[in-house]
């Protein structure tokens, strides 16, 4: 008897749900608007980032000038700059159409004025509608500028003889004077070996650690951070719909005839946390489908996902039902869970993962029974569940769940029924 009630109680209840489009494609449609959000923030990170064009007007046409010119279009610079030869007037034009980010003119006499004694003026004519790229060219401009100096002090003599070339007479240096230029050079780094090693600073990278203590993934991969804590939005919304529908069960007297009906009101509670339950695992599925899809989600994890959450999600339905019964009226409980939902959602990793929250609020969030439900399934979906942590959490969710369910149906029984 009891079985048969309990069916149909699920199938009332589903009938109602699928009766109301609107609500079901908030619940189920938030998981995909936000996933696709996800994306596209995930897609637009995934480039090479900005590229500028930079024009480069050589009017000197020198050793020295094309060293320049070709530095900065390789290295760091080469990753952010298109570098194209021009002339000054065609650079000029250029710009002010605003289709480069710059333009950098090498005047006559620069090799004379490097390698000598004389003095050029570098120009670099910036894109005002610009601002980032321009500003990283003046700063590496400035940095040349310094190295051209000291390096003229340093090396200024054997840089000299190079740049005029061998011999009228010959195309190629003679032996003795490579070896004579590869003994100045030589000579003089030796002589300044104690300033430039060691070096003052010495630079060490650290590869970013990709994953937390807890085993769940790092930053690396945004969906799979962000989505389970999109799923349980999701789940909040649903519990917090359906958790009214015991006002509307009195409204049209039907839990009153449930109460002198054979079958107990444990079958009624039942029934109605069956078809939640429904609900909430195609909501799971819906969710884990778009970290499938979209986010790399391993598909053998899928079915533990979906189980997790359902089972987490229905623990926190009758959470919800029993503020509703607790409450002195329809609206009382629709303002007393909406006062819970939305902190729930801030502090259990909904709005923001907790790996962007301050620690103090992460550290609260983790102990809420939706942020301990949203970081088992970070695990789940990460491929590292944790089978001891996954137990303690069930039964640290199911637990209080379970005794909160009997007060729902005494409650359902006596006071509420009386109200």
């Amino acid at each position: 008897m009891n079985g048969r009630f309990i069916g149909i109680t699920v199938a009332k209840d589903l009938r109602r749900r699928l009766a109301d489009p609107a609500a079901l494609v908030m619940w189920f449609g938030l998981p995909l608007a936000i996933g696709a959000m996800i994306l596209a923030l995930s897609s637009a990170g995934d480039g090479a980032g900005p590229r500028g064009r930079l024009l480069v007007a050589d009017e000197d046409e020198s050793f020295v000038s094309g060293m320049l010119a070709g530095a900065a279009g390789q290295g760091p610079l080469g990753e952010l700059f298109d570098v194209t030869p021009v002339d000054r007037d065609e650079g000029r034009r250029i710009v002010d159409a605003g289709d480069a980010s710059a333009l950098l003119i090498l005047p006559a006499g620069l090799q004379e004025a490097v390698l000598g004694e004389g003095a050029v003026e570098i120009r670099l004519v910036t894109n005002p509608a610009q601002r980032i790229l321009p500003g990283m060219l003046e700063e590496a401009l400035e940095i040349v500028v310094e190295a051209a100096f000291y390096g003229e002090r340093v090396l200024g003599e054997p840089a000299r003889r190079i740049a005029d070339g061998p011999p009228p007479d010959s195309d190629f240096f003679s032996n003795d004077t490579i070896v004579e230029l590869s003994t100045t050079i030589n000579t003089r780094l030796r002589e300044l070996g104690d300033t430039l090693s060691p070096p003052v600073l010495t630079v060490e990278h650290v590869a970013p650690d990709d994953s937390d203590a807890s085993g769940t993934p790092g930053f690396g991969d945004l969906g799979l951070i962000v989505l389970p804590g999109v799923i349980f939005m999701s789940i909040l919304f649903i519990g917090q719909g359906l958790s009214s529908d015991v006002w509307e069960e009195k409204r049209f007297g039907t839990l009153r005839r449930a109460v002198f009906a054979p079958p107990s009101m444990s079958a009624f509670l039942a029934g109605k946390l069956l078809a939640g339950a429904g609900l909430v695992g195609a909501a799971a599925l819906v969710g884990v489908a778009v970290g499938a899809v979209f986010f790399d989600l391993p598909l053998p994890q899928a079915p533990l996902a979906i189980v997790w959450t359902t089972f987490a999600g229905v623990a926190l339905l009758v959470y919800f039902v029993l503020l509703q019964l607790v409450a002195s009226s329809p609206r009382a409980g629709n303002v007393l869970t909406t006062l819970v939902v939305f902190p729930a959602m801030m502090l259990g990793g909904s709005f923001f993962p907790f790996e962007a929250m301050p620690a103090w609020m992460a550290a609260i969030g983790r102990w809420t029974p939706n942020g301990i439900a949203v970081v088992r399934l970070k695990e789940i979906v990460a491929a590292a569940p944790d089978a001891a942590g996954l137990l303690t959490a069930a039964l640290a969710i199911g637990l209080p769940a379970l005794a909160a369910g009997a007060l729902c149906g005494w409650l359902l029984r006596g006071a509420f029924l009386m109200r």
